[in-house]
């Protein structure tokens, strides 16, 4: 992902207002440089992407401002009487004027906006440099159009195909692209500009079969077409794909080509629902050959193949998803079915597509256990610990912090293997002893226990002693010979008012109550702002 260092200046700002400045937080993505001037440095301005010139004290007149990079933003501050004075000699210059004096609260309230104002410039030009990477990475013909039918944006295959570069095609028509007359093209076969009209009024995506003149003559596009949505829900114009598909003789070799060439499993069936042709990546996909399943029923082989998971589903919808055990493994798909027609608009046949979603719901899941879970215990994190008390803010909870008693020993005398199988032990017991809370590895031999909701102090100090007791009871069964014993500190926020950082803060000082108390032992406080 990107990252930009944004470069402030602040030049004669007072301390209050640097510091209310330096308070705002840094967007994602984001780091600040930041550099405060008493006075005005026209080498450090010129090299900034935001200046801040506090004019309090400050002759206008004597400062000269050189001309700054492109995009840089420069902020005036002062006072309300000087207000003119500013407009007569850097109106010009200033992206926004801050009135003096201004609280601390507002200036940083202001810069914050400021900032986000450069976020939202950093991402859209990200947006943008996505857009144009794509599209130009499409060997189709890809094209964005106005209502009135003027292009807007078009990509590299669309340059080559019309002979033309961007910028003379980019705000121009239909006929001076293709180089046609409107008298040509009323007397001609070509529809691109009834087609446009067509999805427009549609309000939704469109497959038409279009002929277009170019200088290398006549050539047949398919063309997706689909409208583009204004804010208010209008439709302010369309975009479009276009696949060349004039060397191809008829319209089943047209479908061989693309259904092999879809990186997809593809079921072509006709108007009966008997299997016409299957691509490779279905033969791949089910375990089955062309020669086994073309002509028989598309039903029968659903059966065999795919089972009763998908058996009375008939109609399905865009990015349906389903389970079926293929060749002994179960697998995920995504289905679409798309209406097959002929030249005369007649129904012949419907097109399925299947893509093979396993691995990634897999590697979903995996990443998200990944991303919550101690990878030694199995245990939750600290990550996920922090995602829970954050969705459980101003709600009662109760943090339960246990550190294993001398395992720095365990680890320094028979090696961090068995240091890691103590750990697994202990994240055992703790599971056991609380089924129903989030148990958490911290790190080291450090554990968390969050409990929502909490009992009663004496419940709690029995659960933590029952938990004690069971770890003593663990390491010193006869199937672990190493000796531990645990301490627990427990803070209690019934109010729900404190942070999470002050509420683990207590806890473990709590924790550190109970290992001065001895091993084996559990502190309890009450959690205070």
């Amino acid at each position: 992902m990107y990252h930009r260092t944004l470069h402030i200046a602040l030049f004669g700002t007072d301390c209050e207002t640097e510091k209310a400045i330096r308070s705002v937080a840094c967007p994602e993505h984001f780091s600040f440089d930041l550099n405060a001037y008493k006075t005005f440095d026209a080498d450090a301005f010129v090299a900034c992407d935001i200046a801040l010139i506090d004019c309090v004290g400050l002759s206008l007149t004597d400062i000269t401002l050189p001309p700054k990079k492109n995009a840089a933003r420069t902020v005036f501050r002062v006072e309300a009487h000087r207000v003119a004075e500013l407009f007569s000699s850097h109106a010009k210059n200033a992206d926004d004027i801050w009135l003096s004096p201004m609280p601390p609260e507002l200036v940083a309230f202001r810069f914050a906006k400021l900032i986000e104002h450069e976020k939202t410039s950093a991402d859209l030009a990200l947006s943008r440099q996505y857009l144009d990477t794509a599209i130009d990475s499409i060997p189709e013909l890809v094209w964005f159009k106005d209502a009135r039918g003027s292009h807007l944006k078009v990509n590299d295959a669309f340059c080559r195909t019309v002979e033309k570069t961007k910028e003379q095609v980019e705000g121009r028509g239909h006929y001076y692209i293709w180089d046609i007359s409107p008298e040509e093209y009323s007397q001609g076969e070509y529809v691109c500009l009834e087609s446009e009209e067509e999805t427009m009024a549609a309000r939704a995506t469109c497959l038409f079969d279009e002929q277009v003149k170019t200088k290398n003559g006549m050539r047949q596009f398919k063309t997706y077409k689909s409208p583009l949505f204004d804010y208010d829900g209008s439709v302010m114009g369309t975009v479009g794909i276009a696949h060349d598909v004039t060397d191809l003789g008829n319209i089943e070799t047209e479908l061989e080509i693309f259904i092999d060439s879809v990186p997809y499993a593809i079921v072509v069936l006709d108007i009966d629902e008997t299997i016409l042709n299957i691509n490779e990546k279905a033969e791949e996909y089910f375990a089955v050959k062309r020669e086994q399943v073309i002509g028989g029923a598309f039903d029968t082989w659903r059966r065999l193949v795919l089972g009763d998971a998908v058996v009375d589903s008939h109609d399905f919808s865009d990015s349906t998803f389903f389970s079926a055990e293929i060749d002994g493994t179960m697998k995920t798909f995504e289905v679409n079915q798309r209406t097959i027609v002929d030249v005369f608009e007649n129904e012949t046949g419907q097109l399925r597509i299947y893509r093979d979603v396993t691995k990634e719901r897999e590697l979903e899941e995996r990443v998200l256990r990944s991303a919550n879970t101690d990878y030694l215990t199995d245990l939750c994190n600290r990550r996920f610990l922090y995602d829970q008390l954050a969705a459980h803010e101003g709600d009662p909870v109760a943090i339960a912090y246990l550190d294993l008693d001398d395992f720095k020993g365990i680890n320094d005398r028979f090696g961090h293997q068995v240091g890691d199988e103590v750990l697994i032990e202990a994240g055992r017991v703790l599971t056991g002893t609380y089924p129903d809370n989030i148990v958490v590895r911290m790190g080291g031999d450090e554990f968390i226990v969050a409990i929502f909701d909490p009992p009663a102090d004496e419940v709690l100090r029995e659960r933590a002693f029952d938990c004690i007791e069971a770890i003593g009871e663990r390491f010193s069964a006869d199937d672990f010979p190493l000796k531990t014993s645990g301490s627990i500190g427990i803070a209690v926020d019934r109010s729900g008012m404190l942070s999470i950082d002050d509420l683990i803060r207590q806890s473990d000082e709590a924790l550190y109550r109970a290992k001065r108390a001895g091993k084996s032992q559990c502190c309890l406080v009450e959690a205070a702002r």
